[in-house]
């Protein structure tokens, strides 16, 4: 760990080599299928290795900052049949790798399933991570409403029905229930990302929400809400040993025009803005509690360290509902992490660990919450991969500028930190960047990431129009000569430098 970071944190944890040693006392593998999303906790452990999936342009400066290994560079048929972290337990290969580990390990995961537990147990493998009864109650949109009431926190007001007397509804009578636009979610089975929240504002978005439910049939019951004009915001929260910290509340970005390039509006989240702010004090003091209140209920179930809650604020009234939780490392990070690794304050990975490894090492509770909701003017928004089924042309990760008239970008340094911005009119383009002539996934949410060193928000469904023209620029260019992979015309293999 750097030296100069290691005298800032002990302000806040005294006994910070300590606690070092204990965490380091067997290496720590983070397996997932990227590894930016997994970068935070080598800024603090020198034992700490990320085992990724799926290959990226980014991996190459990854392994700057951090021990990566990648599954597709070694393996990529293993790894093209890997679709859950289930099936890759499972594989000789990722045996094999564990087996020829010299120092003793510990493998790190952000959600569990009970089949994943049931491997790691078969197999007698040691584990961090929280196990599925610990947060099965909250899991589910539906199951999550009612837990709100029962905590007696401020609620939404939400309409259940089964899944045929939903879909036997016309779209006047579930307008007409309040009177304004009715948001529907699956209440008893999890789907994130796109297609997983519908707007009904016209007969159109009726029609398409009734198709895609028609279609499915995971589902039994449909919670419906009134829309409330305001913002989506989330706060972040880790149970420890001497009690819930919590984030700054985040604006989220959701279905934002540009990004979404074309697909349908359905409540794709995209991003957060961490230096916009429309809300008083009094909200932000009101979503804490909500944090604090759940995560010590979950506490009680056994559930230690990151979550997640979504909010709705209705700007109208000002207040301020919980919708969501996520029982996990959550899309805020790591760039919430890096902020705050910023401002010279450990993250929360930090007490992630420490909480999950059970250390008794003590820390300034009340510094660290306090020093976890610095803000400061830092944004990430997300390109979609509808559309684009190749990589055409190289494009690196890391800092670029850009011509605000033309929209021309050009590549200025490797970069994965918010230390590594040297102007406040460049941004970052990283996570998952497919290498030239690579094959660009359809059915994931993302397909890279934006960060930005400074606010780009106006509103959750609105950005900058100079950020959002950068946006609609490199989207059309990722789109640029594509051709769809069942075609007669698709071909495999790379095209031309760009």
């Amino acid at each position: 760990m750097d030296k100069v970071l290691f005298e800032k944190w002990r302000k806040y944890i005294p006994d910070l080599g300590e606690a070092l040693r204990r965490m380091e006392e067997k290496n720590i593998i983070a397996v997932g299928v990227a590894p930016y999303p997994r970068i935070i906790p080598s800024v603090f452990l020198d034992h700490y290795l990320i085992y990724s999936v799926k290959d990226a342009a980014d991996i190459d400066d990854l392994k700057k900052y951090a021990k990566i290994l990648c599954l597709e560079e070694k393996n990529p048929k293993l790894a093209n049949k890997v679709q859950a972290t289930g099936y890759l337990l499972n594989n000789y290969a990722f045996q094999g790798f564990l087996k020829a580990q010299r120092y003793p390990f510990r493998l790190m995961f952000y959600q569990t399933t009970k089949k994943i537990v049931e491997t790691l147990e078969r197999l007698q493998l040691p584990w961090i991570g929280n196990r599925p009864e610990s947060f099965e109650n909250v899991v589910l949109k539906g199951d999550f409403r009612d837990l709100v009431k029962k905590l007696s926190l401020p609620s939404i007001p939400d309409w259940r029905l089964s899944r045929d007397e939903f879909l036997g509804k016309s779209f006047q009578e579930l307008w007409d229930h309040w009177g304004r636009t009715p948001v529907v979610q699956r209440a008893d089975f999890d789907v994130a990302g796109e297609m997983g929240t519908f707007f009904l504002k016209t007969e159109a978005d009726w029609q398409l929400c009734h198709e895609m439910l028609s279609k499915d049939t995971r589902y039994t019951t449909v919670t419906i809400s009134p829309f409330i004009t305001g913002n989506s915001l989330s706060m972040l929260g880790c149970i420890t040993r001497q009690g819930v910290l919590s984030s700054t509340l985040q604006l989220q970005l959701i279905d934002v025009p540009e990004s979404l390039h074309g697909q349908p509006a359905t409540g794709v989240f995209l991003g957060h803005d961490w230096g916009f702010q429309d809300w008083p004090e009094s909200v932000e003091r009101t979503a804490q509690d909500v944090v604090e209140t759940v995560g010590r209920h979950l506490a009680t179930q056994g559930f230690k360290g990151i979550f997640g809650i979504d909010f709705i604020y209705d700007t109208t009234t000002k207040e301020i509902f919980p919708i969501e939780c996520n029982p996990r490392f959550t899309g805020a990070l790591p760039i919430y992490s890096l902020m705050v690794i910023a401002n010279e304050v450990p993250p929360m990975e930090f007490f992630h660990i420490l909480t999950h490894l059970n250390l008794d090492i003590p820390f300034d509770f009340e510094s660290v919450n306090r020093g976890l909701k610095k803000r400061r003017p830092v944004a990430h928004i997300s390109l979609t991969p509808k559309g684009a089924y190749q990589m055409k042309f190289s494009l690196p990760a890391g800092i670029y500028s850009y011509d605000p008239v033309t929209m021309d970008i050009q590549f200025q340094r490797p970069g994965a930190f918010l230390s590594d911005f040297k102007k406040d009119n460049e941004f970052m383009l990283i996570d998952s960047l497919p290498r030239i002539g690579g094959r660009i996934i359809q059915n994931v949410p993302r397909l890279c990431k934006l960060i930005f060193p400074r606010t780009i928000a106006h509103s959750s469904f609105e950005i900058d129009k100079e950020v959002g023209r950068l946006i609609t620029a490199l989207s059309t260019a990722l789109r640029k000569n594509q051709v769809r992979p069942d075609s007669e015309e698709a071909v495999s293999g790379g095209s031309e430098e760009a």
